[in-house]
């Protein structure tokens, strides 16, 4: 008879520097590592990062899931402790950037070592699949992203026409284009790499394949879309790839998710309003006086995730929510929180009625898994991508801006009495309850990480080994 000889296919992952890239990819790890695929291939992974992030997450190594570390070069302001976008100041991710292109012999360097087969990288290090073609080792971009945000980027930094798609796009291609430029708008004259290229490059250079975060299920034009402007390069969805919020190591981290769960266990079912409006950007001082203001009008219980970056300035880190809450805001009826929260487990909970959010991917798939409509309030990068995504689906209403970023809080309270309360509150319910079975079906469907298994191992000629043995 012959029996299937097994195969180790050793992967290094290598995401952007922010936990909201990293935790993807770790997921995706572990979902590589965890099981048999098929093809009869075993998975190792070696994540590389800094060590300020993976000091964070040293407690998800396993034997199959190993953390390299990547140090950058010393810049100026650019401490080891800030080599993270987590509570970066924005005026330093420039830097940022630039410390890590300049990483890259150090990462050739990382790969002589590792030797692996296989490379899986990010969009801002389009030089990452350059070192590895150097050392003869295939690359593909994993993006964290959605399609169809992935695929609107892409169509306006190499076309001269509206995104074909109206509902995800901006209305006229001028109006697309002036997005765009924030993209681009705070160009490093000393980076390695143009920030209009990061994304072109990275998925031109991925070998036959782009592998994606996301459902076809919901995404399915827009990965046809990607592929057609990728010249027909094979799009292979992961799934939602959807990640616990398991606390941080901080101590105080599990005290602060058991007071935050407390308190949604005393509320009335449907009732509660989430905000949170991620881990990669920090709201203004006017920013926060609108939202706190439009979260106590709005007359709903609420839970306010705030966050600040690290400053530099001696003792400051520690003045905490209270350096740009407003002068006297004691909600009576609401419970902020600095820092971190746990997300997943909100949203699950019954109490949450509604996900107040910038529409950030990973935020906009967890709460359709959770089945809670949103009210959409993009404020950088992708989001508006994000947010127009989220409607079209029928899962998010819009918190109206006047210009990117500039909202009113009269705006936000009546949006959120509108989902909590109104009926278009009710039909958007039903409907997130519609799509939190479209995505934990895909979530729980093995074979589309199986899939990528397979394509990561022909990729380097593995997987396709078969063994005579004797009876």
């Amino acid at each position: 008879m012959a029996q299937a000889e097994r195969e180790q296919l050793s992967v290094v992952m290598f995401p952007w520097l922010a936990h909201g890239h990293i935790n993807p990819y770790l997921e995706l790890a572990r979902r590589l590592t965890s099981a048999d695929h098929g093809g009869g291939v075993d998975v190792v992974v070696h994540l590389v990062s800094t060590p300020v992030n993976l000091a964070a997450i040293a407690h998800r190594q396993t034997d199959r899931i190993r953390l390299v570390e990547l140090h950058l070069p010393s810049l100026p302001d650019l401490p080891p402790a800030l080599h993270t976008t987590k509570h970066l100041p924005p005026r330093l991710m420039p830097l940022l950037k630039r410390a890590c292109d300049l990483a890259a012999p150090r990462f050739g360097a990382l790969l002589d070592e590792l030797r692996p087969d296989v490379l899986l990288y990010d969009f801002l290090q389009p030089w990452a699949p350059v070192e590895a073609a150097a050392r003869g080792v295939p690359a593909a971009h994993f993006s964290t992203c959605s399609a169809a945000a992935t695929s609107f980027v892409f169509h306006c930094l190499s076309a001269d026409r509206a995104f074909p798609f109206q509902s995800i796009g901006l209305g006229s291609a001028e109006e697309e284009a002036n997005y765009t430029q924030l993209f681009v708008v705070r160009e490093d004259p000393a980076a390695m790499v143009s920030e209009r290229d990061r994304l072109l490059l990275s998925l031109a250079r991925s070998s036959g394949f782009v592998a994606v975060k996301t459902c076809a299920d919901i995404e399915r034009r827009y990965m046809y879309y990607l592929s057609e402007l990728l010249g027909g390069k094979e799009i292979i969805p992961c799934g939602p790839l959807l990640v616990d919020s398991a606390e941080p190591p901080e101590s105080t981290a599990a005290a602060e998710s058991d007071r935050v769960m407390r308190w949604l266990d005393g509320q009335e079912p449907g009732s509660v309003v989430l905000a949170s409006f991620g881990s990669e950007y920090f709201m203004s001082e006017q920013q926060i006086a609108q939202m706190a203001r439009g979260l106590e009008l709005s007359g709903a219980p609420f839970v306010w995730v705030v966050r600040f970056p690290k400053s530099k300035s001696p003792g400051d880190e520690e003045r905490g929510a209270a350096r740009a809450l407003p002068r006297g805001f004691a909600p009576a009826r609401g419970l902020v929180v600095e820092g971190w929260a746990p997300q997943r487990r909100i949203l699950a909970h019954g109490a949450c009625g509604a996900f107040l959010t910038h529409c950030g991917w990973s935020s906009v798939l967890e709460a359709l898994a959770a089945g809670v409509p949103m009210l959409a309030l993009p404020l950088h990068i992708d989001q508006p991508l994000g947010a127009n995504l989220a409607a079209e689906l029928g899962a998010a209403a819009r918190v109206p801006q006047e210009r990117f970023g500039e909202f009113r809080a009269e705006d936000v309270a009546r949006a959120v009495r509108g989902v909590v309360r109104g009926e278009e509150g009710r039909a958007m319910r039903r409907r997130a309850g519609e799509l939190r079975e479209v995505v934990a079906r895909n979530d729980a469907d093995a074979a589309q990480v199986g899939a990528l298994v397979r394509r990561l191992a022909r990729l380097c000629g593995k997987g396709q080994r078969v063994a005579a043995v004797p009876y």
